[in-house]
């Protein structure tokens, strides 16, 4: 998050500033935003929601707990009918489709590449192996006879130059 967050506050010059930043993840997620801004000395009003904490869980499948809302002025319980608590529930469930939407492409598209070294007769160890020494499968396609030799063995270079 801390990353997420000075990665945005970098590109301010760039492109201005929201009228207000809506995270997820409570009063902690706050406070670092705040800190952020803070050390750039950016005056941004930031709301974060949470589900209540009962018991130090958020009861989410039972529906037992509420969305909370905080700011720099405190917490803000709203009435689940409320208009604007729904507003923020819509914004923070958008995030997250897009969130697990990405993460689901990328996974799939590492699994496609996966499915194609194995078709070639390249093993999971193997894979493992070229994947811990190059990093991503890009790179692993880029690679010269040469440093795949390096990685594994000559016989997986000759598998991977076809």
């Amino acid at each position: 998050m801390t990353e997420m967050l000075q990665r945005r506050i970098t590109h301010f010059d760039t492109s201005p500033p929201p009228d207000l930043w809506v995270l997820d993840g409570g009063q902690v997620n706050l406070t670092l935003a705040l800190t952020l801004l803070e050390s750039v000395g950016v005056n941004l009003p930031v709301v974060a929601i949470a589900k209540e904490k009962l018991d130090s869980k958020a009861h989410r499948a039972k529906g037992a707990a509420k969305d909370l809302l905080y700011t720099a002025q405190g917490i803000f319980s709203l009435k689940p009918s409320d208009k604007r608590l729904q507003w923020f529930q819509r914004l923070r469930d958008e995030s997250h489709r897009f969130a697990i939407t990405y993460h689901q492409q990328k996974k799939r598209r590492e699994d496609t590449q996966l499915s194609l070294l194995q078709k070639k007769g390249i093993g999971r160890a193997t894979i493992k192996k070229l994947i811990h020494y190059f990093g991503t499968f890009d790179k692993i396609a880029a690679a010269s006879n040469e440093e795949i030799t390096a990685a594994t063995s000559q016989s997986v270079a000759r598998i991977l130059s076809k």
